[in-house]
């Protein structure tokens, strides 16, 4: 699967050199917000999810946009998501923090769209379309005395959308740098663990209880500093 993204990622680097114009590429890292939507069924214990703060990165290449109708972009990076878990029982006086979290391989492509402020600085706008696959997680990891969670019950392959838009900065004629912000929701279930029924209880000895649906959907906003280059083309006759 990896080989299949990184063979896509090429792809749409020649179909950039086809243009004929010269393209952009770059790296972009930063801070993400991570949290996660669980559906799942009630327990004994009071909960309350939070963020799981995160460092992700990307390297991009980018059509070149100089009358600013809008460019095509694609990127590969690396991106934990997950959330973290509080929970606590009032007979018991049990209070813990729990992080899940899963490791991505994130393939996005989209439309930037920019807008001139003056003439070394300019804002754009972002939409993409995602697609992930989870190479690592530290479920197997996890003890959780609220839920039960197992890594058998993960999705490898995900997808979602990002929209969001950010300021680049003229360096010279060849170099730009920026900083982005960006809301991704995912919208494909990165966990999905059906009812299961008849279990022993981890927590109570001798007895048995009952999982409900649960169904985990991730959603990250990240906020990333980067430099591009640009590859011109020259032609000489």
């Amino acid at each position: 699967m990896s080989r299949s993204i990184i063979l896509m990622l090429f792809l749409c680097v020649a179909i950039v050199e086809m243009q004929g114009q010269g393209y952009w590429f770059g790296v972009k890292g930063g801070l993400a917000m991570n949290n996660q939507s669980w559906g799942s069924g009630t327990s004994n214990f009071g909960i309350n999810r939070s963020a799981l703060f995160t460092l992700n990165g990307d390297i991009f290449t980018e059509t070149l946009d100089e009358d600013k109708k809008g460019a095509l972009y694609a990127q590969l990076g690396f991106h934990t998501r997950g959330s973290a878990l509080r929970y606590y029982s009032n007979f018991y006086d049990f209070n813990t923090n729990v992080k899940y979290k899963f490791q991505n391989i994130v393939l996005e492509l989209g439309a930037k769209k920019s807008l001139e402020i003056s003439e070394k600085l300019s804002t754009y706008f972002i939409l993409g379309i995602r697609g992930e696959y989870t190479v690592g997680n530290n479920l197997g990891s996890v003890t959780s005395f609220g839920e039960l969670v197992s890594p058998d019950y993960i999705r490898k392959f995900n997808y979602g959308v990002t929209f969001g838009g950010g300021f680049e900065q003229v360096v010279s004629e060849l170099s730009n740098i920026f900083v982005e912000f960006s809301i991704q929701p995912d919208l494909s279930f990165q966990y999905e663990q059906f009812p299961i029924e008849n279990i022993r209880n981890p927590w109570v000895p001798n007895e048995r209880i009952n999982l409900p649906l649960t169904q985990v959907r991730n959603l990250s906003i990240e906020a990333k500093v980067g430099i591009k280059f640009l590859r011109k083309v020259i032609y000489i006759d």
